[in-house]
C-alpha cells in the first residue's frame, strides 16, 4: 500500500473520529464546570451560613458573646473570625484544624473586607482550603469568617483529575467506533464505485440502491443518478449541437470549395475570377458572423462580458432597431405596432440591448408573421417589455428548448439561422439582471417579455 493511500486512510479515520471526539471534550468541559460550580456553591453557602449566625450574635450581644459563641461546638472547625473597626481588631482562630496540613492563614496577604472562595490566604499564591466571607456591621465594624475549606478544594481537584484521565481513555476509544463508521462508509464508496465501472453508457437504466443501505447511502445513490442523467443529458445535448454546427459550417464551406475548384478552370477569366473571389468573401463573411456569434454567447453565458451601462431611454433603443428593420417589414408586407411608455430609463449597454431588439425583431420576421407589437411600460418599479407576433409559434415540446445554444425545432429548419440568438438574447437581458420569458402557441404567434431594472433616479 503506497505512503498517499496510507496518509489518506488515516485522515479519513481521523474526520470520522472528530465528531466522537468533540462529544467526549463537550461532555468532559460540562461534567468538570458542573461539579466545581457546585462545590464552590456549597462552600459559599456554608461560610455564609456561619458568617450570618456572627453577625446576629454581634448584633445582639456584642463582641463579648461573639467570642464565646465561636468557641462554642458548633463552630465549624477549622475557622477563624476577624473582626475589625478603627477602635477594635480581633482575630480568633479555632484550634480544631481537621487539616493540619493547610497552613495558618497569613492575614496581612488579604484585606478584612474580601470575599474568597478556595483560596490558600498565603503571600505569592492564589487557590488553596480556605473560603472566607465579609460584611460590615450596623456600627461600621466589619466582620471576616473564614473556614477551613481544604476537604472541597481537594475533592474538586480529585474528581477533576479522574475525569480528565477517563476523558483520555475514552478518546483512544472513540477510534473504535470512528473506525467501524469508516470501514462502513469506505465499503460503500467500494461498491457504488463498482456500479459506476459497470455501467454501460449506452444504457439509461439508474442505479438500484440496496435495502441494507442507510438513508444517507440511498440519497447518495439518488444523487449519482441525477449526475449520470445529466451527464447522459448534456452528451445527446452536445452530439446534437455538434450535429447542428457540422450541418451550418458544411453549406459555406462546400460552397467555398466549389467556387474555389470552378475558378482554377478559369485562369484566363479575369471577371470570373473577381467574381469568385467576391463569393468567398461573402462565404467567409458569414462564417466569421457564425463564429463571432458562437463567442458572443459564451461572454454572455459566462457572465465575462464587459458591459458599458449607461441610462438610455428604452423606447429610443427600440425605435433605433425598428429603423433598421422598416424597410424588410415592408417589402414583407409585415405591420409593426410600437406602443412606448414615455420617460422610461433603463441602465444599459446599448449596443448589447439593440441586439435583444433586433434578435427578437429579426425571428418574428423570419418565422412568417405579419403583424408584430411592441409594448414597453412600467410594472412593480421595472420595465417590461413585451414583444408579440402572429408567426407560425413554437410547439409546446419545443418551447422549453428554444433557449439552448445551437438548438433549433423542426419547423424552422426550413430558415437560415445558428440556433444562436435566442441563446445570446437570454445570457444579454441575464447579464444586465433582467428576466426573460416565453410563451406561444403553435399557427397563433409568439409572445416574448422582459424586464429590465430601472436606473436609478
Amino acid at each position: 500500500m503506497s505512503s498517499k493511500r496510507i496518509d489518506f486512510s488515516f485522515r479519513t479515520l481521523i474526520y470520522h473520529v472528530i465528531p466522537y471526539w468533540i462529544c467526549t471534550l463537550l461532555f468532559f468541559f460540562t461534567t468538570t464546570a458542573v461539579i466545581y460550580f457546585y462545590l464552590r456553591q456549597q462552600e459559599q453557602v456554608k461560610v455564609q451560613q456561619q458568617l450570618h449566625s456572627f453577625q446576629a450574635v454581634y448584633n445582639r450581644q456584642g463582641p463579648s458573646a461573639l467570642q464565646l459563641s465561636f468557641l462554642s461546638p458548633s463552630t465549624v472547625s477549622g475557622s477563624f473570625l476577624r473582626l475589625e473597626s478603627p477602635t477594635l481588631r480581633l482575630v480568633l482562630i479555632s484550634n480544631n484544624r481537621p487539616d493540619p496540613t493547610v497552613p495558618l492563614p497569613d492575614f496581612s496577604s488579604f484585606s478584612v473586607a474580601d470575599n474568597l472562595l478556595w483560596h490558600s490566604l498565603q503571600s505569592g499564591t492564589h487557590w488553596g482550603g480556605w473560603s472566607v466571607a465579609a460584611t460590615q456591621l450596623q456600627d461600621g465594624t466589619t466582620l471576616q469568617v473564614g473556614i477551613n475549606s481544604n476537604a472541597s478544594w481537594n475533592l474538586c481537584k480529585n474528581l477533576i483529575a479522574l475525569l480528565t484521565l477517563a476523558t483520555l481513555f475514552f478518546l483512544l476509544l472513540c477510534f473504535i467506533p470512528a473506525r467501524i463508521a469508516w470501514k462502513r462508509a469506505e465499503k460503500t464508496s467500494r461498491q457504488l464505485a463498482g456500479k459506476i465501472e459497470r455501467l454501460d453508457p449506452g444504457k439509461t437504466d439508474p442505479m438500484q440502491s440496496a435495502s441494507s443501505m442507510n438513508g444517507g447511502e440511498q440519497l447518495l445513490v439518488q444523487a449519482v443518478n441525477k449526475l449520470l442523467f445529466r451527464h447522459r443529458q448534456l452528451t445527446r445535448e452536445l452530439q446534437e449541437s455538434m450535429d447542428n454546427v457540422a450541418h451550418d459550417l458544411r453549406t459555406p464551406i462546400t460552397r467555398l470549395r466549389a467556387i474555389a475548384e470552378y475558378s482554377l478552370h478559369k485562369e484566363d477569366d479575369p471577371e470570373h475570377l473577381r467574381e469568385a473571389l467576391a463569393d468567398c468573401l461573402e462565404e467567409s463573411d458569414s462564417l466569421l458572423s457564425m463564429l463571432n456569434t458562437m463567442l458572443n454567447v459564451a461572454e454572455a453565458e459566462a457572465d465575462t462580458v464587459n458591459l458599458k451601462l449607461v441610462p438610455l431611454d428604452l423606447a429610443t433603443t427600440v425605435e433605433n432597431v425598428l429603423d433598421l428593420y422598416s424597410i424588410l417589414a415592408e417589402e414583407k408586407n409585415i405591420t409593426i405596432h410600437f406602443r412606448p411608455q414615455p420617460d422610461i430609463i433603463v441602465l444599459a449597454d446599448q449596443q448589447r440591448i439593440n441586439q435583444v431588439w433586433a434578435n427578437l425583431v429579426d425571428n418574428a420576421i423570419k418565422y412568417n408573421a405579419t403583424e408584430i407589437e411592441i409594448i414597453t411600460r412600467k410594472e412593480n418599479n421595472s420595465a417590461q417589455i413585451t414583444i408579440r407576433d402572429n408567426g407560425m409559434g413554437i410547439s409546446e415540446n419545443e418551447l422549453p428548448r428554444i433557449w439552448d445554444r445551437l438548438y433549433r425545432g423542426d419547423r424552422s429548419r426550413s430558415k437560415p439561422g445558428l440556433g444562436l440568438g435566442l441563446t445570446l438574447v437570454r445570457a444579454t437581458v441575464q447579464n444586465h439582471n433582467g428576466t426573460i420569458t416565453a410563451s406561444s402557441d403553435l399557427n397563433q404567434g409568439t409572445v416574448f417579455t422582459i424586464t429590465l431594472p430601472l436606473a436609478p433616479q
